[in-house]
């Protein structure tokens, strides 16, 4: 990658460790580093990571470790890619530790990773020129094997990233792009966060098997869970993700418009976009409504995308109702826990011109001083 000296991924799961291990079989020194020592313990002693499916590679690690002032001391990249929900204790952990112009990546952000993540680094005190960037996506559809070996099922054609601040997008693409050409930039975070797709497929197809699941039949999850009513429904949620990214200025792409231009696929209905996605086929339905397609993509997505809508006036029935099914089905309440206006930093009041600013930014150490109000809960 260049001219980098080092690069730290922050998380050993599916897809920290194929990140890891691609970018270490490239010739980069790589620390990986993990919060629990149960998935890395094998790793530390091997430090090694081999790829199999679309990728076939061998990685040697630098440093394994549980420790991430050890694992971000001297890394110019620093790719998270852990669950959106723990980006915030990232964060924190993370403050205190980053040095000068540091490149943070959320892989990927969700919606509003970029500006949750740098909520809780001011709070916890950061100090430090960083760039923090958010992709809309996981460049790998991949799973583990055992520790060490992944197997990379898909490779995404082109992944969104954008950039706070705005004005280093082209450096940290340029950065990216010598092992990773996939990512391009787009204008700003709103492009990114307002495309989280995710944020839609995966509630929707959870809830509307509600019953399925419950009584833990298995099945396909795109190609049997995804049926015409369920993708009626989903298109529906989709009208409205879109209809508030318009109202803040922000075309989007369309659930289908997504599925064809990031598979390769030929233009279609999105039904048969579903169906017919070679890297969807086997991904089995979960058995359990607590893991991250309700306890991620809700708070994370769903919210955030509720709370845009309602501060601005836009109808978001759909959204609202999976949250609530998904509140219910978890006993959590996942509108006060999750990504609000208020852990966003954002007053409904001032949504656009707290926006504006965040896109305007020179450093990121202005924001604090801007809307110094809301951060830290001051």
């Amino acid at each position: 990658m260049g001219d980098l000296v080092n690069i730290a991924i922050i998380g050993a799961g599916c897809g920290g460790q194929a990140i890891a291990g691609y970018l270490a079989s490239k010739g980069n020194k790589v620390n990986l580093y993990n919060r629990s020592t149960d998935r890395i313990r094998l790793l530390m002693r091997k430090k090694e990571i081999e790829l199999q499916g679309e990728i076939h590679s061998k990685g040697k690690l630098n440093l394994v470790t549980n420790d991430i002032s050890e694992a971000v001391r001297g890394t110019e990249l620093i790719m998270v890619v852990t669950t959106a929900t723990g980006h915030y204790d990232i964060a924190t952990a993370l403050a205190p530790h980053l040095q000068e112009e540091q490149t943070i990546v959320l892989n990927p952000g969700r919606t509003f990773g970029s500006l949750e993540f740098m909520n809780a680094l001011l709070e916890g005190g950061l100090t430090a020129d960083v760039t923090i960037a958010e992709a809309n996506t996981l460049i790998y559809a991949t799973r583990i094997i055992k520790p060490g070996l992944s197997d990379v099922k898909g490779i995404k054609n082109s992944v969104s990233l954008s950039v706070i601040p705005n004005h280093r997008t082209s450096q940290v693409i340029s950065m990216l792009n010598e092992d990773y050409p996939q990512f391009y930039g787009v204008e700003n975070f709103l492009t990114t966060s307002l495309g989280n797709i995710g944020a839609v497929f995966h509630p929707t197809i959870t809830l509307l098997n509600e019953e399925r699941i419950r009584n833990k039949e298995p099945f396909d999850f795109y190609r049997d869970g995804a049926t015409r009513e369920v993708v009626d429904y989903m298109e529906q949620v989709d009208n409205e993700r879109r209809t508030i990214a318009r109202s803040f200025g922000v075309e989007v792409q369309s659930l289908k418009e997504w599925l064809c231009e990031r598979y390769s696929l030929p233009n279609s209905s999105l039904f048969d976009a579903l169906h017919n996605n070679p890297f969807y086929a086997g991904l089995t339905a979960p058995t359990t409504f607590d893991m991250r397609y309700l306890t991620e993509d809700i708070p994370t997505g769903l919210v955030p995308f509720s709370e845009l809508g309602k501060s601005i006036g836009v109808d978001t029935r759909y959204i609202d109702e999976l949250i609530e099914k998904a509140s219910e089905e978890l006993k959590v309440d996942f509108r006060s826990q999750g990504r609000n206006l208020n852990r966003l930093g954002l007053d409904a009041k001032t949504i656009f011109e707290d926006l504006r600013i965040v896109s305007e930014l020179e450093t990121i150490t202005e924001y604090k001083a801007a809307v110094g109000a809301i951060v830290g809960g001051e």
